[in-house]
């Protein structure tokens, strides 16, 4: 029999309340009345505070560390270097293979930042003045800061026994690509470069890890995203069991993926080893987490072909990738070289594609997740490209887009690269974004704003955002897996009162508020019954957390599970309760009811209450109590083919922005003058919550393509160290948009819906980016490097300026 997702109609309700509605989130009310606890607010019996001494090198080998005067200053309790790591620890895993490090260095140091040595006192001023204290002799190396010169033969090598620092090339071609192009009718090609960026939270990482000597168990306190998959991987790095770690997830001022500090979690818990089980608090600062935490992500260079026809339809794409790693591939940054094959072609229906992928090492911070873990930098390559071709055949960009759209009736469609998209209606999406935005009204208003010499320029981009992914994804970079479960247990207590437990933190993206909603129109309750709580990793459902645009479809799924779970219970209760055969019975609305007769009925807190206090009317063998685990795992998933094709996402949202901008001729700088989004994430299950996923995504988005850089010297020095340097948005830069929504609903997923979660960050960049260069179109030059800062499109202008003279 057929897997078959959960729909809204399997929701047993005469009319659905919560779900599908704007509701208060429940996650909120802590936060706005600055009642929760966050890492750093906690204190433990005993604690001490660590301190952790980093590289001011980016490139040298480690002749002598000398910490006796540390350990001899008053208040020290626990010094830790890389010899103590390395006959107690293992190095971390690597994408690609090979590519892991140790969480302090042991023989040589691979970028400014890396930990040298960690202190554990009884404050932390006095654990960083032992840092002072620590004597550490290193033989500079030549380091490598230029991803293109590190690939070259005869350079510095990042990890010697690797032999090169190329660590991953990998070709892949999808359809008959040398064909396509060599009978195009026009070939459009360019080159492009994204620089360092990534996410900047209120919060920056924290742990207190604390040794239970008599048990082995260590226990781990922390603002850390994804805590089961980091609770095994600590396990490794530290050689413990699994089960003798226990991480307990606290809530986060933000994450975007930058919340995954595994050294800082390994460092901790040695320190606390080494003090005698006392607990350790480690807090990063700013500067560490801008020079050395995880926070860095998409350091690329590219090259891109298009092959088209005269009347405008795309026969291949083709996108050459270096993609610079950092000193190691120990924080998952190569798997965003991975994520693009899931939505390769974007919305477009090009026959043929092929990608050369090539990853490789230098002394700079290891590159890690950031929202969207890949597709930004890919879609805005491939919406200038559309531009590009726009521009040469004379055509309107909307109109060379609309030509290449993967029509409604086309779904399921299989891309290229070999994912499958569920659903949309992309012309429909285009077409509702061009009557909001007035377009040909804004058109106008272009060309009068241009005969005044006014730089002013209209960009479209249309992405589609692959949700709910699945390890296969990234098995082109070395993960070997398959599945991805979501769990959730739900109780009902014997005065009905129902209780969700989670194996995530709630991080802002309003998935508590979701579980309160469905379990609530389910089982007829109030939002204000519903008690949503965190488990820490021993006692936790299997879980992946907050992530790659699935955890609204996968809690879903999970919470529908383990409410059907329970449904089949609950009747079978009332069924002796009623003297009825089960198959007569029907739960709806909160209790139980004869089919057809709603007056004979029993309600649900009275089935709750003889689940827990009346076995003697429990039917013959049933356990007492109401308690069901739904896990999730989303159907259909296969390994990948020797050319990287799988199916690795299960739904594919979409999106299309348009942007109209103006650029100072003087400064460079840009201002936003108008901004549309229209959306498709199929069912939404709280309208509210995808309102500010869609406005946060964009704010991310308009500072990619703008402001954020994290630029290296030549000596590969970190030259963004404050917020002085890396250039945050504020909500001057940033704009309201006006929003509308389609919805086609999901076929695969539970209740219809998509995930949406980075989906405003895969679209944002490209649509600022097309824009500027539509007002740059005029003066003969194009902005290919992102962030198209004000410096940056100064020396575009000047230059422009200048040949015209």
């Amino acid at each position: 029999m057929a897997h078959q997702e959960p729909r809204l109609e399997d929701i047993p309700a005469s009319s659905l309340r919560f779900v599908g509605r704007e509701v208060q989130r429940i996650d909120d009310v802590a936060l706005v009345t600055g009642s929760v606890e966050f890492i750093d607010n906690v204190t433990l019996p005993g604690m001490l505070h660590g301190a952790i001494l980093r590289s001011s090198s980016a490139h040298a080998r480690i002749r002598r560390i000398d910490t006796s005067r540390a350990e001899r200053l008053e208040g020290v309790i626990a010094v830790i270097t890389g010899e103590d790591v390395r006959k107690s620890t293992n190095p971390s895993g690597g994408f690609p293979e090979g590519t892991g490090a140790y969480c302090i260095a042991t023989d040589k140091v691979h970028y400014v930042g890396e930990p040298i040595a960690a202190v554990a006192a009884v404050s932390r001023h006095i654990a960083e003045d032992a840092l002072e204290l620590i004597e550490v002799e290193l033989e500079p190396l030549v380091p490598v800061a230029d991803t293109l010169e590190a690939m070259k033969p005869g350079s510095p090598l990042v990890i010697e026994a690797l032999g090169s620092n190329v660590v991953l090339q990998k070709q892949f071609t999808w359809g008959p690509v040398a064909e396509a192009f060599s009978k195009a009718d026009r070939v459009f090609e360019d080159r492009f470069r994204w620089h360092r960026m990534g996410a900047n939270p209120m919060e920056t990482f924290g742990c207190i890890c604390q040794w239970d000597a008599v048990t082995g168990m260590l226990n781990v306190r922390g603002s850390t995203q994804s805590p089961l998959l980091y609770a095994m991987g600590a396990a490794g790095t530290l050689g413990i069991p699994t089960n003798r770690i226990n991480l307990t997830s606290t809530q986060r001022g933000g994450s975007f993926g930058g919340k995954g500090n595994a050294r800082g979690i390994a460092i901790t818990s040695l320190l606390s080893r080494r003090a005698g089980g006392r607990p350790v608090k480690w807090i990063e600062d700013r500067m560490e987490y801008l020079t050395a935490g995880s926070s860095q992500a998409w350091d690329r260079y590219y090259e891109a072909r298009l092959a088209v026809r005269t009347d405008g339809v795309v026969t291949a794409f083709h996108v050459k990738l270096i993609e610079d790693i950092g000193s190691s591939g120990e924080g998952y940054g190569a798997m965003g070289a991975g994520k693009p094959l899931s939505a390769f072609t974007g919305c477009y229906a090009i026959p043929a594609a092929s990608y050369d992928l090539t990853l490789v090492l230098s002394n700079k911070v290891p590159t890690t997740a950031y929202r969207g873990m890949g597709p930004p930098p890919h879609f805005f390559v491939l919406e200038q490209m559309m531009d590009l071709a726009a521009r040469g055949l004379g055509l309107d960009p909307a109109e060379i887009r609309r030509r290449n759209y993967i029509r409604p009736e086309q779904f399921p469609y299989i891309i290229p690269s070999g994912n499958e998209y569920d659903s949309g209606e992309y012309e429909a999406t285009l077409d509702r974004t061009l009557g909001i935005a007035g377009y040909r009204g804004i058109r106008q208003e272009q060309e009068r704003a241009r005969a005044q010499g006014r730089l002013i320029g209209i960009g479209i981009a249309n992405t589609v955002e692959p949700g709910v992914f699945d390890w296969n994804a990234y098995a082109i970079v070395g993960m070997n897996a398959i599945g991805i479960p979501e769990g959730i247990t739900v109780s009902i207590d014997a005065f009905g009162r129902i209780t969700a437990r989670v194996g995530f933190t709630s991080e802002g993206q309003g998935q508590y508020t979701l579980i309160a909603q469905l379990l609530a129109d389910y089982f007829g309750a109030e939002m204000t019954d519903i008690a949503v709580v965190p488990l820490n990793t021993l006692g936790a459902p299997p879980s992946f957390g907050p992530g790659g645009s699935r955890l609204g479809v996968a809690i879903t799924g999970a919470t529908m599970g383990a409410a059907g779970k329970l449904r089949k219970k609950i009747v079978k209760i009332a069924a002796g309760l009623l003297q009825t055969p089960a198959e007569k019975l029907e739960f709806i609305d909160g209790r139980v009811q004869v089919i057809g007769m709603p007056e004979a009925s029993v309600k649900l807190a009275d089935i709750a209450g003889v689940s827990h206090g009346r076995s003697d009317l429990l039917p013959p063998g049933m356990e007492m109590g109401l308690e069901a685990t739904g896990i999730w795992t989303a159907q259909g998933r296969e390994p990948i083919d020797d050319q990287g094709r799988a199916r690795s996402y299960l739904t594919a949202a979409n999106a299309c922005h348009l942007v109209m901008v103006e650029i100072d001729r003087e400064t460079g700088q840009v201002e936003i003058l108008k901004y549309v989004v229209v959306d498709d994430c199929g069912i939404r299950l709280n309208p509210a919550t995808v309102e500010g996923l869609t406005q946060g995504g964009v704010a991310q988005g308009v500072a990619a393509a703008l402001l954020e850089e994290y630029p290296y010297s030549a000596e590969a020095q970190p030259r963004a160290t404050t917020f002085v340097d890396y250039l945050l948005p504020s909500i001057c830069e940033v704009p309201m948009t006006e929003k509308s929504a389609l919805v086609t609903p999901s076929p695969l997923a539970p209740l219809g819906a998509k995930g949406c979660g980075e989906g405003a960050l895969h679209t944002a960049p490209a649509a600022v980016m097309c824009a500027v260069n539509d007002a740059l179109a005029p003066v003969g030059v194009m902005a290919r490097e992102v962030p198209a800062s004000p410096h940056r499109l100064w020396k575009l202008l000047r230059e422009a300026k200048m040949h015209q003279e």
